[in-house]
């Protein structure tokens, strides 16, 4: 299974007033790692070929350990595929502090037509991108 990879950067305002890193914080180093894998995808922007995107429909996540702020913190972010449907899939995303996995995610994305305001079936190229992650 191949993993994306993307290097989360803590800042100053990310901590709570224990100095552990904000519970809601985590969703965005999540959602950065996302945006940027999706930004290299097929359809990765709106008004992409045949005004082609992708909509999250579920996110779920699991706190496993605090993180407690240190300047100059990096996290990283490992992203895979774990189901592959016809229109949608499911990201599967851990949040480490150096080796130790603190936060688990998964998001599940559906392959959707803006200007038909609904949901559609996998595009070939769209479905090649997101298999090499699974």
């Amino acid at each position: 299974m191949s993993r994306a990879i993307h290097h989360a950067q803590v800042r100053w305002s990310d901590p709570d007033q224990l100095g552990h890193i904000n519970h809601a914080r985590y969703l965005s180093y999540f959602e950065d790692a996302r945006m940027e894998l999706i930004g290299t995808s097929p359809s990765g922007t709106a008004g992409g070929p045949d005004d082609r995107g992708y909509v999250a429909a579920r996110v779920a996540v699991d706190y496993l350990f605090p993180v407690v702020y240190r300047p100059g913190l990096t996290l990283r972010v490992e992203t895979w595929v774990s189901r592959l449907g016809t229109s949608s899939w499911t990201l599967s995303q851990e949040l480490f502090d150096g080796d130790t996995p603190v936060v688990r995610s998964e998001c599940v994305l559906v392959a959707y037509s803006h200007a038909d305001k609904a949901s559609r079936p996998l595009a070939e190229d769209e479905r090649a991108f997101w298999e090499k992650l699974s």
